[in-house]
């Protein structure tokens, strides 16, 4: 086996085992870096926290909404009933038309490349945390875009998208991404 495939085998094994995501027998690379991605975006919620006045007893659970489709966005079923910050996952399809009101996080799949600002605008003023694949997602105001580095699966963090809807991030987390400095910008 390739070091390359042995090593990111390891990384799945491990966010498997820290998601509870259960693993099938002989899976292709591409079905490996689906869980991969599906650990990450667990993790990126669970390392993420909210206002203090986000849930209520009428709403407790965790809404991972998903605009758009692509792979990643049915792996993400398996998170469905996982739990997030103390509340149970409910998966959320949302459609062009609908609000994000409700949604916690908001994986916007590859098929939104065209409108993904369109969601991004939707919920800049939301504890809502943007996930996408989308080339330049983070610089154009989303806060967690993932990307591929040669044989590795990264992340880069817009801090200011995250704090400007009223999100904190670990800094665990923060100490793993690649940081989009958006002041530099201004």
């Amino acid at each position: 086996m390739k070091p390359v495939i042995a090593g990111l085998l390891r990384q799945i094994g491990l966010c498997m085992v820290l998601c509870h995501i259960p693993a099938a027998p002989a899976q292709s690379p591409a079905e490996n870096e689906l869980l991969l991605k599906t650990a990450f975006v667990f993790n990126f919620a669970k390392l993420t926290r909210w206002p203090a006045n986000t849930w209520t007893e009428d709403a407790p659970m965790f809404n991972l909404c998903t605009a758009g489709s692509d792979d990643l966005v049915a792996s993400l079923r398996h998170l469905d009933r996982e739990r997030i910050a103390g509340h149970p996952v409910a998966i959320r399809p949302l459609q062009a038309a609908d609000s994000p009101d409700g949604c916690h996080a908001l994986y916007i799949a590859g098929s939104e490349h065209m409108s993904f600002l369109r969601w991004i605008d939707r919920t800049r003023s939301r504890p809502v945390l943007t996930i996408s694949e989308i080339r330049g997602f983070a610089d154009a105001g989303g806060a967690i875009q993932l990307f591929r580095d040669k044989d590795r699966i990264r992340f880069r963090i817009n801090r200011d998208a995250a704090r400007d809807r009223g999100l904190t991030l670990s800094a665990r987390l923060l100490d793993l991404a690649v940081i989009v400095d958006t002041e530099a910008g201004r």
